[in-house]
């Protein structure tokens, strides 16, 4: 790795083509003078460095394993929200590109990528001396990557005391959930939250649509609504544009960066993981919010994540209402390959594990429990 010099600046470029990688870093080392350059091949290994070192710029692509463009975005959102993003990608068809461009509210290169063009987006970046330079990323700019590249996934919107939900299937807003309102309205409310928390969940778990308005056409009209009922006049394309003075963007992370403090409900879930990767009798594990949002899974692979909560304590209850069986505890699901699948709730969450063989359900969730008050 090449010594940092005092006052340098950091450009973390991630794609999953190694190739094509090297290839950039070689093209940039003209300009070592100016700024060092860091690779990543995932989002996974872009969030190791992020977390542990000081970085000025992310260029990322979208379409990577484990950990895509989209997760890493999400965790940039909560936990860098400072951190200016350009977006490296292909634009589906040219009226989407024409839509975006209109709105004018993504920084991005699209690819296949010239050097020089992204010479050229790294110094106005760094500079911040354009207009079309985004600090960070946006809810707003978020959606339009989504709808861009015809993503499927939840997303849990986490804003002051307020949360909300959107889903997408193939880039399509389907449907959103916000306190007691549903769909339009629900969205309307969401689109245009300031300092917005993105949580994503790689799977729509909505299946029939509530909303008909285009993405597009729903950004523009909700912030002109809180235009109208919140704001003095002011044009509506830049409430979709963040836009960071130089004096903000050469401040950004002088030093190694102190990871924010969690709050005590993230704090006591992150505990929760933490209690389940490390219990023997836990080969794999998945935790919904009890929307059925997937807020965390084990580490690698996890067959667990389509799983829908919702679809058997729909069951249970039904079962409690015909029966009175009394309150639910927990559910045990032999499987085709005689593993056992426990189902229990734990405060706010829903717990599905897979259990290693011989372990017994019950003894598994009252020690996960325990150890979680402890």
């Amino acid at each position: 790795m090449m010594t940092e010099k005092t006052g340098m600046d950091t450009v973390l470029i991630v794609d999953d083509e190694k190739t094509f990688l090297l290839s950039l870093k070689d093209g940039l080392k003209t300009h070592g003078e100016k700024f060092r350059v860091l690779t990543a091949e995932t989002g996974k290994e872009a969030i190791s460095l992020l977390r542990v070192l000081p970085v000025n710029l992310l260029i990322t692509d979208l379409k990577m394993p484990e950990v895509d463009g989209f997760e890493l975005l999400a965790w940039v959102s909560r936990e860098k929200p400072e951190l200016p993003v350009i977006v490296m990608t292909a634009f589906g068809t040219a009226e989407i590109e024409a839509q975006l461009a209109e709105i004018d509210s993504l920084q991005y290169l699209e690819k296949p990528l010239a050097l020089a063009d992204l010479e050229s987006a790294i110094f106005t970046a760094l500079k911040a001396k354009s207009r079309s330079y985004i600090r960070g990323i946006s809810l707003a700019t978020f959606l339009q990557l989504l709808h861009m590249e015809k993503k499927s996934c939840t997303l849990k919107i986490n804003n002051q005391q307020q949360t909300g939900y959107l889903f997408f299937r193939g880039g399509v807003l389907l449907d959103a959930e916000c306190g007691e309102l549903r769909g339009t309205e629900a969205a309307y409310r969401i689109l245009v939250w300031d300092d917005a928390e993105i949580e994503m969940d790689s799977h729509c778990r909505r299946q029939e649509p509530r909303i008909t308005i285009g993405l597009v056409h729903l950004l523009i009209d909700a912030f002109r609504r809180k235009d109208e009922s919140e704001q003095p006049a002011q044009d509506v394309h830049e409430a979709l544009i963040p836009v960071a003075s130089a004096e903000e963007v050469l401040n950004v992370f002088p030093g190694v960066v102190e990871a924010p403090v969690a709050s005590p409900k993230v704090a006591a879930r992150l505990k929760l993981v933490d209690i389940l990767n490390r219990h023997s009798g836990v080969k794999e594990f998945a935790l919904f919010d009890s929307t059925g949002f997937l807020e965390n899974q084990n580490e690698g692979e996890c067959q667990l994540q389509d799983f829908d909560p919702a679809l058997f304590l729909m069951g249970v209850e039904k079962l409690d209402s015909a029966q009175s069986f009394g309150s639910f505890s927990h559910l045990v699901m032999k499987t085709t390959s005689r593993f056992h699948c426990l189902l229990f709730r734990i405060q706010q969450h829903r717990v599905v594990v897979r259990l290693a063989r011989g372990q017994r359900p019950a003894e598994v969730m009252k020690q996960v429990k325990h150890a979680l008050r402890g």
